[in-house]
């Protein structure tokens, strides 16, 4: 076992027995009477856990522990006292105690907190290596027997939960194993979906795609009138990994009432998911009936400038005259300009859309940033950049202020994001799209016998616009993405292993919608 522990008591003699019991279990006990003793004794050796008594002589036991974390943050330290005084908590809050002992101490009980104080992370991982070892099968024949649309979101989600899960552990086989599961995953899923895709675009019954979202989840709730508004926060390019992160950060702060997972229309491209979120329509439709605010890709200008009108137009085809709230967050500045204005805009608005990104613009600047390549090198390190990101960001902060005037507050995204590896040789004219993922334009070639396209040549099929009458679209499967010929291995070099978006893949397509509840 080899873990040395260090006993302060000025009675340590009659802890003789505990000490043995300790000893004959693996433990290395080492002991002391006063705590000026027991500071020498850690500042010349290692060690991994502190026992220490309430009551000495001369210093405390709560003082104690308090210049020990200040010297050594991260060793644990155990109080043993007689009661358990609600003064003493308080106390031991300040100084991060990791347990207590109540007097008379039982063997057993001081074993197991030394074994959970010290193991926790062994025994945790233990459990995680045999745990998915007997999911994996499961999963496995899940995925090979042909999912149905439900077992495909659940899929997503175990193999994002085990993801997660196995980041925390030392066990690269396990990962080895994960990444080609999750790998055969999205290329059934990729058949999956490309083969259904269409029939759903024209199909009542179909899976709860882009434009869809609002009105079956959003839109009910402000029939319900409220004397409080109605929140909607995006974030632009949140994958369902990210959003476990954003949950978890906010559990002290609120229930998770409903977690929705609902299918981005493709493009899987801001222009196209989000317009078509927002407005309730298909990029067709939106071309259609506005034809002033859509610009095709090849156009010059911002592709999505009228987001705000596209909700109000949504509203008003379902009879619901609200006063709407629209911001947009770009820049730092917006975000801190966001929350002085909060209080006016709650007051001010029935509803209430908020758009955040942050994480849209980091995947795109992570290209050209060596630094944040290897800050966020795979989706492990991207969901810690993401972590670190929320923690201080405008968008956390409006979450954890909301409580205080609404009770209505959702949260979703667009589309996700995947990292690319494998290049697709394209050539298009000159008018050809430039996005990685998707292409659109006329006389699209590729190797025909490429598996790792899906090829969309007529776009009303997929209720798409043309930009042209010979346009058609282009989309990359799995982790594939389209470069052209020329200077083709530069580029190629250059964009892989980096995050895009716009095809099809598990991670682009598959994107929560969530109902909040504060926690009062």
């Amino acid at each position: 076992m080899g873990f040395r522990l260090l006993w302060v008591d000025d009675e340590i003699e009659y802890l003789e027995p505990q000490i043995l019991h300790l000893t004959q279990r693996g433990f290395e006990v080492l002991t002391a009477r006063h705590p000026a003793e027991a500071l020498d004794l850690l500042k010349a050796q290692p060690l991994d856990l502190l026992i220490v008594d309430e009551h000495m002589p001369g210093m405390d036991g709560i003082e104690l522990a308090r210049q020990v974390k200040r010297l050594y943050p991260y060793l644990p330290v155990v109080m043993v006292t007689k009661d358990e005084e609600e003064r003493l908590m308080e106390l031991a809050v300040g100084v991060e105690i990791a347990d207590f002992l109540i007097k008379p101490i039982k063997p057993q009980q001081l074993l197991s907190t030394c074994k959970r104080l010290l193991e926790k992370g062994s025994l945790l991982q233990q459990e995680a290596i045999e745990a998915y070892h007997r999911d994996f099968r499961r999963l496995s024949l899940k995925v090979a027997m042909g999912p149905s649309l439900q077992e495909w979101l659940d899929i997503y989600r175990d193999l994002t939960r085990w993801d997660m899960t196995l980041e925390k552990v030392e066990a690269p086989e396990l990962r080895e194993i994960l990444d080609g599961q999750r790998s055969e995953a999205n290329q059934l899923f990729c058949r999956f979906f490309t083969q259904n895709y269409l029939d759903w675009v024209h199909s009542t019954e179909r899976p709860m795609l882009s434009p869809d979202v609002l009105p079956r989840l959003f839109l009910p709730h402000l029939e319900a009138k409220a004397n409080e508004p109605t929140v909607l926060l995006l974030l632009d390019g949140m994958r369902y990994d990210q959003w476990r992160v954003l949950a978890e950060l906010l559990a002290p702060l609120y229930v998770v009432a409903e977690e929705h997972l609902f299918f981005s229309i493709l493009p899987t491209a801001t222009q196209y998911a989000r317009n078509s979120l927002f407005s309730g329509l298909f990029p067709l439709e939106i071309a259609q009936r506005f034809p002033r605010y859509w610009a095709d890709d090849d156009e010059e200008g911002g592709k999505n400038l009228f987001e705000e009108e596209f909700f109000n137009d949504l509203l008003h085809r379902h009879k619901m005259p609200l006063k709407v709230g629209y911001v947009k967050v770009i820049r730092p500045e917006e975000g801190k300009e966001l929350l002085q204005n909060l209080p006016s805009l709650v007051r001010q608005h029935e509803v209430l859309l908020f758009i955040f990104n942050f994480l849209d613009l980091m995947a795109h600047t992570r290209v050209q940033m060596n630094i944040l390549k290897e800050l966020a090198a795979n989706d492990i390190a991207f969901r810690a950049v993401t972590r670190a990101w929320l923690e201080n960001s405008a968008f956390l902060q409006v979450l954890k202020q909301l409580p205080s005037y609404t009770s209505r507050v959702f949260v979703t995204t667009d589309h996700g994001f995947v990292q690319v590896r494998r290049p697709i040789k394209v050539l298009g004219d000159r008018e050809t799209t430039t996005n990685l993922r998707y292409k659109q334009g006329r006389n699209l070639n590729y190797d025909r016998s490429e598996k790792g396209v899906f090829h969309l040549r007529k776009p009303e099929e997929g209720r798409l616009p043309r930009a042209t009458a010979s346009s058609t679209y282009l989309f990359a499967l799995e982790d594939h993405f389209l470069v052209y010929p020329t200077n083709y291995n530069e580029y190629a070099r250059l964009y892989r292993d980096s995050y895009q978006h716009g095809g099809v893949s598990l991670e682009e397509i598959i994107v929560p919608f969530v109902r909040l509840e504060p926690k009062r």
